[in-house]
């Protein structure tokens, strides 16, 4: 367009001379001939439209005026040049005016032409531009024009121009330079403080009617935050820029992750700084923005789900993004190491901002989603129909205070990440799963072509190099999701938030509630959930959840950030300044809750903190060099362990807490997951209780103070001692030792069990193809198949059943020896020996030549040897008096416990025999598993065994004698300790019952709740028994 073209206004020059005027345009008549110029036919005719002829006519103003305060009108009369700088002046405000109601009324004039948005947004977005330079002049001039005038109605068309030119392809890809032009010019708009507040208030900035995917092209920001380098964003992403990652080194992917990184944070820091500006404009601008962002959450809540939808939900890239802007926002308070702000977030933000609206001081919008959203979530400790009550009487209890920003931003910023990085890292978890699940079944179809079908054997290289190609696709997927999931940066400022989550939820529960202000103060044990305060159970359950999660992910994908200086903050408990994310908070926050699971309802939370104990703790099983009365053993120190473990296993030996109540809390929790309400139950206990075996582990081997401590804790419930303990009552204590000990006994007759009976399984399938020479299979013969597919199925369920074993009978063994009263109690006794004598006779009979198999210590870690003489060793502990001095009432209980042990051990006709010590006491010997002087021992029990056969026949004796009133009613033994059921008005013995009720809290008779502490005992009846008793025995003897 020629800039200095001229158009005649002949009917306007025609109405001026009529009224003797000057047809030369003047400060008087000037609107009325721009008010011609834009007429719909003389925009026709000049070929420029209406919204380019004012920016245009705008610009020239602008530049003569320039001039005139320049060095070109200093030779200008001084009232001369200033009459024409201010007639300039009113001409550019007539300009500006019409400008912005071109935006605000499109239709007002002639759509001939570009429309003023577009001619903007086009100067933003063209560097060479002449306007380009004088933009931000008429944007203040446009703000300052249009301020409580329909500002947000002016500056909306250009926003939504913008944002429509970040969705063209060129724009979107952050491997191509458009974004950034995008980026710079919205940074360009909002620098504007006017325009920044407006923008909130703008009509498209959060429409109504827009939800869920739709926030992400609908709104104002969506596609501003939309822009993402993840694969599901941009496939260009996964498909050219980590094309051929899969086979470069580490050091190449590192660098390709840094260069994506860096254009990552540049995009993110962009964002944030216009979302900064809006929430800094106002307070009313600072509501809208956060009900923007808290919609957005509400109605994309489907994004933490298992399966997901994501034609209904904002993809990966928006809501990381979404979630990397509250983070920032929330730096200010989470950064300081004294958190010293921790007290102005209030654990009822739900009821006093989430379920209201902002005419009663909340943030819900019109449609209630937000509200809707919060209500609905998962609560710490509260069900759905307590949680709607609690609700109910809450939100219309006036407010006078919200708490300010502090406490919106946080609770923002944790459902930001919920459903942003998050969702985000549980997916990618998920894809390590598959890819590895993926990578296990081609190698095994290559190693083993017989498992599938012969039509599908046929067509196997085409098979092959499909699937190879599907897995090459899924690594690079993966390559880029590493460069944002794993990114340091990105990780220690998460940690950073979490950290300051978790010292909020330590206030919550501190018995003082001035934690990090004061030292930690464990709460009290509480026997219901309703003793527990109502603003604690009521908490949004991912608030700790993803807490949890997120240092589970860190500690296994990236453990440096763990002991990142940038992520400690704090200098330490110790220093005054802070305390330190690593060192200090995560070991009180792992204890504090499994000290008190109550507080806790969800049993899958607290065995994540058990996963986190684990993998702090962690040594590797193949360098075990600790087992129980056993010579040899692995070599230790060969793997080459994170610094992050022996760090954190230090600050566990530090932590005060952690030396009184962890081990306490790790036995407790290995009763307490029998029940977890999941149809999985079965099995994910076994998985929770081999963690628990290793971090027990690792502690005993540590430090002597956590033997103590064990032995402490047994010994004190045992006692019955009066007082307060680390569960709050010696009874409580006692309850969790003997069902720990019953658990204990039931899981290793289980794993022990399923452990063997799989490798005989595939000991008989190796040895089946080693006798004889499979032919090649038959079209329609399927039996090799099958056999090969059982093969499979033996080899990864002894894997898993083998550690578990290994590790439940050294548990046995050590504390067997440590603390042997438990495991000889009348209630258990009877089982743990028959359980004893079958495995022994698994390991020694005459079927142990069965269990071995090829690789069996390297594939399977299957070491028998290590298994027979762990397990010869609860023998010895539980049936010889130990050394140290003792009372004689101790010795005396001692050996009363020892003599029922051994009769335990000689009456279970199914599986003991002489012989079979014999057996047990050759191997070791020859294979040098145990010292001359333990061998000793085990003879010494084996000689007590053969002198006790000779009492088990007297019970047997006495039992065919008895009454039947005198017999237990379950097992026909000799009552010695009568009770009465009051439920069934039963009479039983007390150690059977006792027992019963540890693995079944009911009734035997008539499936009625019932508990040890209902039971009645019968004194008068102890009696009679014990005195029709002696006169059986002298009657017996009398006969011998």
């Amino acid at each position: 367009m020629n800039l200095h073209s001229r158009y005649y206004l002949q009917h306007v020059a025609e109405e001026l001379r009529s009224e003797n005027a000057s047809v030369l345009i003047t400060t008087a008549t000037f609107e009325r001939v721009l008010v011609a110029r834009l007429d719909e036919s003389a925009v026709a005719a000049s070929g420029t439209g209406v919204s380019e002829y004012l920016i245009n006519s705008w610009r020239m103003a602008q530049t003569v005026a320039s001039n005139l305060r320049g060095a070109k009108g200093k030779a200008l009369d001084p009232a001369v040049r200033e009459a024409r700088i201010q007639a300039l002046i009113k001409a550019q405000a007539l300009l500006v005016s019409y400008i912005g109601l071109s935006l605000q009324i499109p239709d007002m004039f002639s759509q001939t032409g570009r429309p003023g948005q577009t001619a903007i947004v086009d100067i933003l977005l063209t560097d060479d531009n002449p306007m380009a330079e004088l933009l931000p002049e008429l944007l203040s001039q446009l703000a300052t024009r249009f301020a409580g005038d329909g500002l947000p109605e002016v500056i909306a068309p250009i926003i939504n121009e913008l944002a429509l030119r970040s969705l063209l392809r060129a724009n979107r890809s952050l491997l191509q330079p458009g974004f950034r032009s995008i980026l710079a010019a919205l940074d360009i708009l909002t620098a504007n403080r006017a325009i920044a507040a407006a923008v909130p208030f703008m009509p498209i900035f959060d429409p109504e009617d827009c939800n869920g995917r739709r926030m992400q092209t609908g709104t104002a920001l969506g596609p501003f935050l939309a822009l993402s380098a993840f694969p599901a964003s941009d496939e260009t992403i996964a498909s050219v820029y980590y094309s051929d990652a899969p086979q470069r080194s580490h050091q190449d992917c590192e660098s390709l992750h840094m260069n994506l990184r860096t254009t990552v944070q540049f995009l993110q820091s962009a964002l944030f700084e216009v979302v900064n500006r809006l929430v800094r404009s106002g307070a009313d601008e600072r509501a809208q923005t956060l009900q923007f962002s808290l919609r957005v959450l509400a109605t994309n809540a489907l994004r933490s789900g298992m399966q997901v939808d994501f034609t209904r939900v904002v993809d990966d890239g928006f809501a990381d993004n979404l979630a990397s802007v509250w983070l920032r926002l929330s730096e200010p308070f989470t950064n300081d190491a004294m958190l010293k702000r921790l007290n102005r977030i209030d654990p009822d933000w739900v009821t006093l901002r989430a379920m209201r609206t902002l005419a009663n001081g909340g943030l819900d919008d019109e449609h209630n989603y937000i509200s809707t959203y919060w209500q609905e979530l998962t609560r710490v400790n509260a069900d759905k129909e307590l949680v709607d009550a609690y609700l109910k009487s809450k939100v219309n209890l006036p407010s006078d205070s919200t708490g300010g920003f502090i406490p919106d931003c946080f609770f923002t910023t944790a459902a930001a990440l919920h459903l942003g990085p998050i969702s985000t890292i549980a997916r990618y978890i998920e894809m390590l799963k598959r890819i590895a699940r993926f990578k296990d079944e081609i190698n095994r179809i290559e190693r083993m072509p017989e498992l599938l079908s012969s039509m599908h054997r046929a067509g196997l290289p085409m098979l092959m190099q499909r699937w190879k190609d599907q897995l090459l696709n899924m690594e690079r997927e993966k390559c880029a999701m590493d460069a944002q999931l794993l990114d340091p940066r990105r990780l220690s400022s998460m940690l950073v938030f979490y950290r300051f989550v978790i010292c909020f939820l330590l206030r919550q529960v501190d018995k003082s509630g001035e934690f990090p202000q004061q030292p930690f103060s464990m709460p009290p044990e509480s026997s219901d959930s309703s003793q527990i305060a109502e603003k604690w159970r009521m908490l949004p359950e991912f608030i700790i959840e993803d807490a949890i999660e997120f240092i589970v992910f860190v500690t296994t994908y990236a453990p440096d950030t763990l002991i990142d200086s940038a992520s400690q903050v704090g200098q330490g408990a110790d220093s005054g300044l802070g305390l330190r994310t690593f060192d200090d908070i995560l070991p009180l926050f792992a204890v504090a809750f499994l000290a008190r699971p109550k507080y806790i309802r969800n049993p899958y939370l607290k065995a994540k903190l058990v996963d986190i104990l684990h993998m702090l703790t962690y040594r590797d099983p193949r360098e075990d060099d600790d087992y129980v009365d056993t010579l040899g053993g692995n070599i230790p120190g060969t793997l080459r362990l994170h610094p992050s473990i022996q760090q954190f296993q230090g600050n566990l030996d530090n932590n005060a807490l952690a030396r009184v109540y962890l081990v306490p809390a790790l036995l407790r929790f290995y009763v307490d997951i029998e029940q977890t309400g999941s149809s999985s139950q079965f099995y994910d206990k076994f998985n929770i209780r081999y963690y628990i075996a290793r971090i027990l582990r690792a502690l005993w081997s540590r430090a002597p103070r956590y033997v103590e401590v064990t032995r402490s804790f047994f010994m004190q419930a045992n006692a019955g001692a009066a007082g307060a303990t680390t569960t709050g009552s010696t009874r409580r204590d006692q309850r969790v030792i003997e069902e720990f000990v019953a658990r204990l006994m039931t899981d290793t007759t289980y794993l022990l069990d399923e452990s063997l009976s799989k490798l005989a399984i595939i000991r008989d399938i190796e040895k089946r193809r080693q006798q004889e020479q499979v032919p090649e299979p038959m079209p329609g013969d399927e039996s090799q198949n099958d056999e090969a597919s059982r093969l499979q199925e033996a080899e990864r369920m002894a894997r898993s059943y083998v550690s578990l074993a290994h590790e439940t009978v050294h548990m046995l063994a050590f504390l067997s020896r440590l603390v042997p009263r438990p495991f000889q109690a009348g209630e258990v006794v009877g089982r743990l020996a028959a359980m004893l004598n079958y495995n022994l006779q698994q390991l020694a009979g005459p079927k142990c030549s069965s269990l071995k198999v090829q690789d069996m210590q390297q594939k399977y870690m299957f070491n028998p040897r290590v298994l027979l003489s762990e397990l010869t060793s609860v023998y010895v502990h539980l049936g010889l008096a130990s050394a140290g001095p003792k009372s004689a009432e101790e010795r005396e209980e001692e050996e009363e416990a020892i003599g029922r042990f051994t009769l335990s051990v000689v009456e279970d006709d199914r599986s003991y025999s002489v012989s079979l010590f014999e057996k047990a006491y050759g191997i070791l010997e020859q294979r040098s598993l145990k010292s001359a002087q333990s061998l000793e021992r085990l003879r010494e029990f084996a000689q007590r065994c053969q002198e006790a056969k000779v009492d088990s026949r007297l019970m047997e004796y006495l039992e065919s004698q008895a009454p039947d009133e005198y017999l237990d009613p379950l097992l026909a033994s000799l009552i010695t300790n009568p009770v009465r059921l009051p439920t069934s008005d039963n009479v039983m013995d007390l150690a059977v019952i006792k027992g019963q009720l540890l693995s079944d809290p009911r009734d035997p008779f008539n499936r009625a709740p019932l508990t040890v502490d209902m039971l009645e005992p019968l004194p008068d009846m102890k009696r009679e028994i014990s005195e029709w008793r002696e006169r059986k025995i002298q009657e017996y003897r009398a006969n011998q």
